[in-house]
């Protein structure tokens, strides 16, 4: 079975909701018995299958939660291999930052399906999964971030992030899952050049959940085409707030069939390139 970051990031997105527990019950519902004691589905499985030194449930669960995409993708073993894991203190990030930097596959350049790695007061204190990169963000799912499973973003030139662990991937090609696609934008004429110009731009995949300067940016495209974002209408107009919403969301799978292109309310290539020119 060949091993590759789209794996991971599969089930690490499938995992975003879920609330750790009270106590040792609905350990396998997403928000039932929510609390803040530590007690995961994770560790229970993890524990159950041999993983480290012990049980690690009721403890901070963060590296416990990426140990558990990496069990469930590839099993116990093969899963530990691939995460450099090579002794039993897997269940704490700062052991598991080592177990990277012992085979030299840990710097500060992310890649999609790595394993990130956060600090406080110089010492690493938090891990999650890299799943998407674009120039200047990174984006993550993180467990036991807010006492659940949480999908965020960060610059990334935060001084919060440590570094990156590169897992031993089979599959060194580029994931599916990324931004910061190239789209070409059509030749513009411009009165003080004779001939047309063609620009390459990088522009970020978006989906929901997603905020920023690219979401209004593509929120605008879409209100001039007459589709609603949810933002603020003041004197008829509407104004794009930079929030990827559930009706921004509803607007880019419309604009998407009109444009008979497949209509999952993800804002990629194809359909920036639509929204620029048509």
């Amino acid at each position: 079975m060949m091993s590759n970051a789209n794996d991971i990031i599969r089930i690490a997105l499938a995992e975003v909701g879920y609330q750790e527990k009270a106590s040792n019950a609905s350990l396998d519902d997403k928000t039932t018995n929510a609390g803040a004691a530590n007690w995961t589905k994770y560790a229970r499985d993890l524990a159950a299958s041999g993983y480290y030194n012990g049980n690690k449930n009721g403890y901070a669960w963060c590296d416990v939660f990426v140990d558990w995409c990496f069990f469930k993708a590839y099993g116990a073993i093969e899963g530990q291999r691939i995460q450099c894991q090579s002794g039993p203190l897997g269940a704490g990030c700062i052991y598991s930052a080592q177990y990277y930097q012992q085979q030299g596959r840990y710097d500060k350049t992310p890649k999609v399906g790595d394993q990130i790695f956060f600090q406080n007061g110089g010492q690493i204190s938090h891990t999650g999964i890299v799943v998407e990169i674009t120039d200047t963000t990174v984006t993550t799912v993180e467990g036991n971030s807010s006492d659940q499973v949480r999908k965020n973003t960060y610059s990334r030139s935060n001084g919060y992030i440590a570094g990156y662990g590169h897992p031993l991937y089979d599959d060194t090609s580029e994931p599916a899952v990324k931004t910061a696609e190239p789209v070409a934008v059509p030749a513009l004429e411009l009165a003080t050049i004779p001939s047309p110009v063609t620009c390459i731009v990088s522009l970020p995949q978006l989906k929901k959940s997603a905020t920023g300067s690219a979401v209004k940016n593509a929120q605008n495209l879409l209100i001039a085409k007459g589709y609603s974002c949810g933002g603020k209408v003041t004197a008829s107009k509407e104004t794009a707030d930079g929030d990827f919403g559930p009706t921004t969301e509803q607007s880019v799978k419309a604009f998407q069939a009109q444009a008979r292109l497949a209509a999952d309310g993800i804002i990629g290539a194809a359909t920036w390139k639509a929204l620029l020119t048509t």
